[in-house]
Protein backbone atom coordinates (compact mmCIF):
# COMPACT_ATOMS: atom_id res chain seq x y z
CA UNK A 1 0.00 0.00 0.00
CA UNK A 2 1.23 3.47 -0.88
CA UNK A 3 0.41 4.83 2.59
CA UNK A 4 2.75 2.29 4.16
CA UNK A 5 5.55 3.17 1.75
CA UNK A 6 5.05 6.87 2.41
CA UNK A 7 5.41 6.31 6.16
CA UNK A 8 9.00 5.15 5.75
CA UNK A 9 10.10 8.76 5.47
CA UNK A 10 8.54 9.49 8.87
CA UNK A 11 10.23 6.67 10.78
CA UNK A 12 13.75 6.54 9.29
CA UNK A 13 16.72 8.87 9.22
CA UNK A 14 16.56 9.79 12.91
CA UNK A 15 19.64 11.76 14.06
CA UNK A 16 22.62 10.32 15.89
CA UNK A 17 24.46 12.41 18.47
CA UNK A 18 27.94 12.23 19.93
CA UNK A 19 28.02 12.90 23.68
CA UNK A 20 31.32 13.74 25.35
CA UNK A 21 31.49 12.99 29.08
CA UNK A 22 33.91 12.58 31.96
CA UNK A 23 33.78 9.79 34.55
CA UNK A 24 36.48 8.67 37.00
CA UNK A 25 38.82 11.29 35.51
CA UNK A 26 38.49 9.72 32.06
CA UNK A 27 36.95 11.46 29.06
CA UNK A 28 34.97 9.24 26.70
CA UNK A 29 32.20 9.31 24.08
CA UNK A 30 28.77 7.77 23.73
CA UNK A 31 26.92 7.76 20.41
CA UNK A 32 23.14 7.71 20.68
CA UNK A 33 20.43 7.44 18.02
CA UNK A 34 17.60 9.84 18.90
CA UNK A 35 14.50 7.83 18.05
CA UNK A 36 11.93 10.31 19.34
CA UNK A 37 12.28 12.15 16.00
CA UNK A 38 9.83 9.63 14.57
CA UNK A 39 6.10 9.41 13.82
CA UNK A 40 4.79 8.78 17.35
CA UNK A 41 8.06 9.52 19.11
CA UNK A 42 9.84 6.19 19.57
CA UNK A 43 11.93 3.47 17.97
CA UNK A 44 8.82 1.26 17.89
CA UNK A 45 7.52 3.16 14.85
CA UNK A 46 10.09 1.34 12.69
CA UNK A 47 8.96 -2.02 14.06
CA UNK A 48 5.25 -1.33 13.72
CA UNK A 49 5.65 -0.16 10.13
CA UNK A 50 7.64 -3.26 9.19
CA UNK A 51 5.05 -5.53 10.81
CA UNK A 52 2.27 -3.87 8.80
CA UNK A 53 4.31 -3.96 5.59
CA UNK A 54 5.02 -7.68 5.96
CA UNK A 55 1.51 -8.61 7.10
CA UNK A 56 -0.15 -6.76 4.21
CA UNK A 57 2.30 -8.07 1.59
CA UNK A 58 1.82 -11.65 2.83
CA UNK A 59 -1.98 -11.27 2.81
CA UNK A 60 -2.16 -11.93 6.56
CA UNK A 61 -3.85 -8.59 7.06
CA UNK A 62 -6.21 -6.39 5.08
CA UNK A 63 -8.10 -3.16 5.64
CA UNK A 64 -10.81 -3.53 8.27
CA UNK A 65 -9.19 -6.44 10.11
CA UNK A 66 -9.07 -5.99 13.88
CA UNK A 67 -5.67 -5.86 15.58
CA UNK A 68 -4.58 -6.61 19.14
CA UNK A 69 -1.20 -6.01 20.82
CA UNK A 70 0.22 -6.21 24.34
CA UNK A 71 2.39 -3.20 25.06
CA UNK A 72 3.98 -1.20 27.84
CA UNK A 73 3.42 1.91 25.72
CA UNK A 74 5.57 2.79 22.74
CA UNK A 75 4.61 -0.13 20.52
CA UNK A 76 1.00 0.41 21.46
CA UNK A 77 1.24 3.98 20.23
CA UNK A 78 2.94 2.99 16.98
CA UNK A 79 0.45 0.21 16.19
CA UNK A 80 -2.46 2.51 17.08
CA UNK A 81 -1.29 5.31 14.80
CA UNK A 82 -0.48 3.17 11.77
CA UNK A 83 -3.53 0.94 12.20
CA UNK A 84 -5.73 4.02 12.43
CA UNK A 85 -4.27 5.41 9.19
CA UNK A 86 -4.82 2.13 7.34
CA UNK A 87 -8.34 1.49 8.59
CA UNK A 88 -7.54 -1.33 11.01
CA UNK A 89 -9.31 -1.04 14.39
CA UNK A 90 -6.71 -1.49 17.14
CA UNK A 91 -7.04 -2.80 20.68
CA UNK A 92 -4.03 -2.27 22.97
CA UNK A 93 -3.69 -4.23 26.22
CA UNK A 94 -1.48 -2.52 28.77
CA UNK A 95 -0.70 -3.08 32.46
CA UNK A 96 -2.41 -0.33 34.43
CA UNK A 97 0.90 0.56 36.14
CA UNK A 98 2.17 2.21 32.93
CA UNK A 99 2.26 6.01 32.65
CA UNK A 100 -0.98 7.95 32.18
CA UNK A 101 0.48 9.83 29.21
CA UNK A 102 0.87 6.60 27.26
CA UNK A 103 -2.72 5.57 27.95
CA UNK A 104 -4.10 8.94 26.87
CA UNK A 105 -2.00 9.04 23.70
CA UNK A 106 -3.14 5.56 22.65
CA UNK A 107 -6.75 6.72 22.89
CA UNK A 108 -5.91 9.91 20.96
CA UNK A 109 -4.70 7.74 18.07
CA UNK A 110 -8.15 6.14 17.94
CA UNK A 111 -7.35 2.80 19.57
CA UNK A 112 -9.23 1.04 22.34
CA UNK A 113 -7.22 0.61 25.53
CA UNK A 114 -7.70 -2.40 27.77
CA UNK A 115 -5.94 -2.18 31.13
CA UNK A 116 -4.62 -5.40 32.68
CA UNK A 117 -3.40 -6.27 36.18
CA UNK A 118 0.10 -7.12 34.86
CA UNK A 119 1.76 -8.53 31.74
CA UNK A 120 0.75 -12.10 32.54
CA UNK A 121 -2.88 -10.98 32.65
CA UNK A 122 -2.36 -8.93 29.48
CA UNK A 123 -1.14 -11.92 27.49
CA UNK A 124 -4.10 -13.99 28.70
CA UNK A 125 -6.49 -11.28 27.50
CA UNK A 126 -4.69 -11.13 24.16
CA UNK A 127 -5.23 -14.85 23.59
CA UNK A 128 -8.95 -14.34 24.17
CA UNK A 129 -9.08 -11.61 21.52
CA UNK A 130 -7.12 -13.76 19.05
CA UNK A 131 -9.75 -16.47 19.48
CA UNK A 132 -12.35 -13.84 18.54
CA UNK A 133 -10.59 -13.24 15.22
CA UNK A 134 -8.18 -10.42 16.06
CA UNK A 135 -4.81 -10.30 14.29
CA UNK A 136 -1.95 -10.15 16.78
CA UNK A 137 1.01 -8.02 15.73
CA UNK A 138 3.00 -10.01 18.31
CA UNK A 139 5.93 -7.69 18.91
CA UNK A 140 7.67 -10.08 21.34
CA UNK A 141 8.00 -12.88 18.78
CA UNK A 142 7.43 -11.28 15.36
CA UNK A 143 10.55 -11.66 13.20
CA UNK A 144 9.72 -8.38 11.43
CA UNK A 145 10.91 -6.75 14.66
CA UNK A 146 14.48 -8.03 14.23
CA UNK A 147 14.36 -7.64 10.43
CA UNK A 148 13.79 -3.87 10.45
CA UNK A 149 16.60 -3.25 12.93
CA UNK A 150 19.00 -5.32 10.85
CA UNK A 151 18.06 -3.67 7.57
CA UNK A 152 17.42 -0.07 8.63
CA UNK A 153 18.43 0.86 12.20
CA UNK A 154 21.78 -0.94 12.11
CA UNK A 155 22.62 0.46 8.68
CA UNK A 156 21.80 4.02 9.76
CA UNK A 157 23.98 3.63 12.85
CA UNK A 158 26.86 1.97 10.99
CA UNK A 159 26.99 4.70 8.35
CA UNK A 160 27.55 7.28 11.10
CA UNK A 161 30.01 5.47 13.39
CA UNK A 162 32.06 3.20 11.11
CA UNK A 163 35.16 5.37 11.61
CA UNK A 164 34.64 6.18 15.30
CA UNK A 165 36.39 3.20 16.99
CA UNK A 166 33.24 2.19 18.86
CA UNK A 167 33.81 -0.82 21.10
CA UNK A 168 30.31 -1.82 22.24
CA UNK A 169 26.61 -1.61 21.46
CA UNK A 170 24.34 -1.14 24.49
CA UNK A 171 20.59 -1.80 24.58
CA UNK A 172 17.82 -2.63 26.99
CA UNK A 173 15.63 -5.65 26.29
CA UNK A 174 11.90 -5.13 25.91
CA UNK A 175 11.15 -7.36 22.93
CA UNK A 176 14.82 -8.01 22.16
CA UNK A 177 14.39 -6.71 18.62
CA UNK A 178 16.75 -3.75 18.91
CA UNK A 179 19.43 -5.64 20.82
CA UNK A 180 19.45 -8.61 18.44
CA UNK A 181 18.82 -6.77 15.18
CA UNK A 182 21.29 -3.92 15.64
CA UNK A 183 23.70 -5.86 17.84
CA UNK A 184 24.20 -8.78 15.45
CA UNK A 185 24.93 -6.50 12.49
CA UNK A 186 27.34 -4.19 14.32
CA UNK A 187 29.07 -7.16 15.95
CA UNK A 188 29.77 -8.61 12.51
CA UNK A 189 30.77 -5.35 10.84
CA UNK A 190 32.77 -3.73 13.66
CA UNK A 191 33.76 -6.71 15.84
CA UNK A 192 32.37 -4.91 18.88
CA UNK A 193 30.83 -6.23 22.10
CA UNK A 194 27.09 -6.38 22.71
CA UNK A 195 25.89 -5.52 26.21
CA UNK A 196 22.30 -5.93 27.40
CA UNK A 197 21.02 -3.76 30.22
CA UNK A 198 18.24 -4.83 32.58
CA UNK A 199 16.60 -3.33 35.68
CA UNK A 200 18.36 -4.27 38.92
CA UNK A 201 14.98 -5.19 40.41
CA UNK A 202 13.96 -7.36 37.45
CA UNK A 203 17.01 -9.31 36.33
CA UNK A 204 15.13 -11.82 34.21
CA UNK A 205 17.97 -12.19 31.70
CA UNK A 206 20.27 -13.13 34.56
CA UNK A 207 17.79 -15.66 35.90
CA UNK A 208 16.78 -13.72 39.02
CA UNK A 209 13.57 -14.69 40.80
CA UNK A 210 11.19 -13.36 41.90
CA UNK A 211 10.38 -10.57 39.44
CA UNK A 212 10.09 -7.28 41.35
CA UNK A 213 8.48 -4.02 40.29
CA UNK A 214 10.77 -1.61 38.47
CA UNK A 215 10.47 1.90 37.03
CA UNK A 216 12.32 1.55 33.71
CA UNK A 217 9.21 1.24 31.55
CA UNK A 218 9.68 -0.47 28.21
CA UNK A 219 12.26 -3.04 29.30
CA UNK A 220 11.99 -6.31 31.23
CA UNK A 221 8.25 -6.74 30.66
CA UNK A 222 7.96 -9.77 32.97
CA UNK A 223 9.13 -12.22 30.26
CA UNK A 224 12.31 -13.18 28.44
CA UNK A 225 11.05 -12.56 24.88
CA UNK A 226 11.33 -15.16 22.13
CA UNK A 227 13.40 -12.75 20.02
CA UNK A 228 16.15 -12.44 22.65
CA UNK A 229 19.33 -14.27 21.63
CA UNK A 230 21.73 -14.73 24.55
CA UNK A 231 24.42 -15.99 22.18
CA UNK A 232 25.22 -12.51 20.86
CA UNK A 233 25.31 -10.92 24.33
CA UNK A 234 28.76 -10.52 25.86
CA UNK A 235 27.60 -9.11 29.19
CA UNK A 236 24.41 -8.15 31.04
CA UNK A 237 24.55 -4.91 33.03
CA UNK A 238 21.95 -4.33 35.79
CA UNK A 239 20.81 -0.71 36.22
CA UNK A 240 19.12 0.72 39.31
CA UNK A 241 15.87 2.63 38.80
CA UNK A 242 17.14 5.75 40.54
CA UNK A 243 20.30 5.89 38.41
CA UNK A 244 18.28 5.58 35.19
CA UNK A 245 15.87 8.32 36.26
CA UNK A 246 18.61 10.66 37.50
CA UNK A 247 20.58 10.17 34.28
CA UNK A 248 17.54 10.96 32.14
CA UNK A 249 17.02 14.13 34.14
CA UNK A 250 20.67 15.13 33.81
CA UNK A 251 20.69 14.62 30.02
CA UNK A 252 17.76 17.05 29.79
CA UNK A 253 19.12 19.63 32.23
CA UNK A 254 22.70 19.71 30.94
CA UNK A 255 22.46 18.82 27.23
CA UNK A 256 18.77 19.57 26.53
CA UNK A 257 18.23 15.96 25.44
CA UNK A 258 14.74 15.21 26.78
CA UNK A 259 14.90 11.43 26.90
CA UNK A 260 12.85 8.70 28.55
CA UNK A 261 13.94 6.57 31.50
CA UNK A 262 15.17 3.62 29.41
CA UNK A 263 17.49 6.00 27.56
CA UNK A 264 18.98 7.05 30.88
CA UNK A 265 19.48 3.37 31.68
CA UNK A 266 21.22 2.78 28.33
CA UNK A 267 23.52 5.74 28.98
CA UNK A 268 24.44 4.44 32.43
CA UNK A 269 25.17 1.03 30.94
CA UNK A 270 27.50 2.63 28.41
CA UNK A 271 29.34 4.54 31.15
CA UNK A 272 29.74 1.43 33.31
CA UNK A 273 31.08 -0.54 30.34
CA UNK A 274 34.11 1.79 30.33
CA UNK A 275 34.17 1.75 26.54
CA UNK A 276 33.28 4.02 23.66
CA UNK A 277 29.72 2.86 23.00
CA UNK A 278 26.78 3.34 20.70
CA UNK A 279 23.22 3.04 21.98
CA UNK A 280 19.67 4.17 21.25
CA UNK A 281 17.59 6.77 23.00
CA UNK A 282 14.31 4.96 22.37
CA UNK A 283 11.90 7.78 23.22
CA UNK A 284 11.55 11.18 24.86
CA UNK A 285 10.54 12.34 28.33
CA UNK A 286 7.02 13.55 27.51
CA UNK A 287 5.44 10.12 28.14
CA UNK A 288 6.80 10.09 31.70
CA UNK A 289 5.58 13.37 33.18
CA UNK A 290 3.29 11.54 35.63
CA UNK A 291 6.14 9.27 36.82
CA UNK A 292 9.14 9.74 39.09
CA UNK A 293 10.97 11.34 36.17
CA UNK A 294 9.25 14.60 37.15
CA UNK A 295 10.54 14.44 40.73
CA UNK A 296 14.15 15.47 41.50
CA UNK A 297 16.38 12.40 41.89
CA UNK A 298 20.09 12.39 42.73
CA UNK A 299 22.47 9.44 42.95
CA UNK A 300 26.24 9.25 43.60
CA UNK A 301 26.83 7.47 40.28
CA UNK A 302 25.07 10.07 38.15
CA UNK A 303 26.57 12.94 40.17
CA UNK A 304 30.00 11.57 39.24
CA UNK A 305 29.28 11.79 35.51
CA UNK A 306 30.12 15.14 33.92
CA UNK A 307 28.34 15.78 30.62
CA UNK A 308 30.70 17.95 28.60
CA UNK A 309 29.27 18.40 25.12
CA UNK A 310 26.88 17.08 22.47
CA UNK A 311 26.95 17.35 18.69
CA UNK A 312 24.96 15.84 15.86
CA UNK A 313 26.85 13.61 13.41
Amino acid sequence: MQKLKDLKALVSGTPLVEIKYKYNDNINFIYAKCEWFSLTGSIKDKVALQIFLDAYSQKQLKKGDRIVEVSSGNMGLAISAIGNLLGNPVKIIMPRSMSEERKKLIRLYGATLVEADDFRHAFTLQENFIKQGYFSTGQFSNLSNVKVHKEITAKEIFDKIKNKKVKAFISGVGTGGTLVGVGSVLKEKLNLKVFAIEPFNARLLSGQKPFLHHKIQGVSDEIVPDLYDKNIVDKIIPIKDEDAIAMSQKLAKVLSLGVGISSGANFIGAVLSQRTCVTVFADDNKKYLSTDLSSPVSTPLVDAIDLLDVRVL
